[in-house]
């Protein structure tokens, strides 16, 4: 991967993840990632296989709805966290009690709008076995796990955020397995299994962070308004990218048929898998960047962008070779369909690669608001193409709007990137022969570490050390 980007020592100013660092990681949270979406598929199955489509709708359902409440009474603070403690304009204490404090109003938000859905729906959704007042638990917690976990993230320990995403779907598999041994799965054990087991990682978050880091008291003005005002800029954003990743799929349901949101689906989830070594990068990077000061950023950002955008497209390429014969062997020649959307789509993922490199960028600067009003520029594409494409190429016009829209996304990035930088766009999309250079000393250095500190070969002469 993007192993030597930063061999040299880490200057003045340079953050915590930098240095010989960045490489291990990258890796080390790429392959944490690989793990927790493998134990959330897995979580998925257990799902499928108790409960049926109709009550793995259900849940689905209600983990959305989750998601969206999050998305709204959360305030972004989990991307202020981030932010914040990394610049170390806030210590991670206040840090957390800014989110304490969000917490606390969210609850208040959680319990009016569940109140609201009672008076509407309470009935429908009580004879359908959903529990939606556990919103009211999930909701709260969903939002300290991010607040710890991004100042874990804001300090550089990847480690102990990798243990919190992974013990996530974890405790969710083993509560979801539990339930089903001893009294069996149905539409509201699972919703409380799922519920519940989002404590777990939060109490473990906090016997990370340590204990001089727990809040002694909620937020002070002057930890919670700049941690709002930075919050909202990066909520407005989160809130649109939600609707880019999945407002597509109920056009396919408005336009074709639920089958046809079925076939989507997993073309959707097989490409996304394309974006594990963008996300890894990015959440090493933001941190790194946030952290560095200006030249640093500038001078790092387009050898990761690039570098990421040549492996994503390498990956993409063999994806798309060994499709035809991956997606009946997995899912059945009942999924054949998929094959055509998950290979329109495919542009569109290795776009979107790029694009999550430059806006950690963006991000590193202090002006999420630019990544808020990208985000929305391209969903007006993706809506526009998809009322366009779909009701003449129905499950393939859906996802062709997609790689449209994202590939709008990364021009608009890229020129967003330009703008702050003064960096040429060149310079971060196009690959270079140097670049070989990167891949070569990484295998040096595999190699190096297989063969162990012994077996490396005789030492250099004293006058060479």
């Amino acid at each position: 991967m993007l192993t030597a980007v930063v061999s040299e020592r880490p200057a003045a100013g340079e953050g915590p993840s930098q240095g010989r660092g960045f490489f291990f990681n990258v890796n080390f949270v790429f392959l944490s990632t690989v793990l927790t979406y493998g134990l959330g598929f897995i979580v998925v199955i257990v799902l499928a296989r108790a409960l049926g489509p109709e009550g793995r709708g259900l849940t689905a359902l209600y983990q959305a709805g989750v998601n969206v409440g999050f998305a709204f009474f959360g305030f972004g603070i989990g991307a202020a966290v981030i932010y914040h403690v990394a610049r170390r304009d806030l210590t991670p204490r206040q840090a957390l009690e800014a989110g304490l404090s969000v917490t606390l109003v969210a609850t208040a938000l959680t319990a009016a709008a569940l109140g609201a859905i009672a008076l509407l729906a309470g009935d429908r959704l009580e004879g359908a076995g959903v529990p939606f007042w556990l919103a009211l638990v999930a909701v709260p917690a969903v939002i300290q796990f991010r607040v710890v976990e991004g100042a874990l993230r804001a300090q550089g320990r990847f480690g102990a955020s990798n243990s919190l995403e992974l013990l996530l779907p974890l405790t969710t598999l083993v509560g979801l397995l539990a339930v089903e041994a001893t009294a069996g799965l149905d539409v509201a054990r699972a919703i409380a299994a799922w519920s519940l087991s989002i404590a777990a990682p939060v109490l473990l978050g906090y016997v990370l962070v340590g204990r001089a880091s727990w809040p002694r008291g909620l937020g002070t003005l002057a930890s919670l308004i700049p941690a709002l005002r930075f919050g909202l800029q990066s909520q407005a954003g989160n809130l649109v990218q939600l609707l880019n990743y999945r407002l597509d799929s109920y056009l396919v349901l408005l336009f074709v048929s639920t089958s046809g949101v079925g076939l989507y689906a997993v073309g959707v989830s097989l490409s996304e898998g394309m974006w594990f070594i963008a996300n890894s990068v990015a959440v090493v990077l933001l941190t790194d960047l946030t952290a560095g000061d200006a030249a640093h950023a500038a001078r790092l950002t387009p050898i990761v962008c690039r570098n990421t955008l040549a492996v994503t497209a390498a990956a993409a390429l063999g994806g798309a070779i060994v499709a035809p014969l991956v997606i009946p062997a997995v899912f059945g020649a009942a999924f054949d369909g998929a094959l055509a959307p998950f290979l329109w789509l495919l542009p569109g993922t290795v776009a979107l690669a790029g694009g999550k490199v430059l806006a950690a960028y963006v991000f590193s600067r202090g002006r999420p608001a630019i990544n808020a009003w990208i985000a929305v520029a391209t969903l007006a594409v993706n809506v526009g193409a998809d009322l366009a494409l779909i009701p003449a190429f129905e499950v393939s016009g859906a996802a062709i709007g997609s790689s449209l829209a994202y590939g709008v996304s990364l021009g608009l990035t890229a020129l967003a990137y330009r703008r702050l930088s003064g960096g040429r766009i060149s310079e971060a999309l196009l690959p270079r022969a140097a670049d070989l250079s990167l891949y070569v000393e990484g295998l040096s250095r595999i190699k190096a570490a297989v063969r162990g500190p012994g077996r490396s070969g005789p030492a250099p002469p004293a006058g060479d050390r």
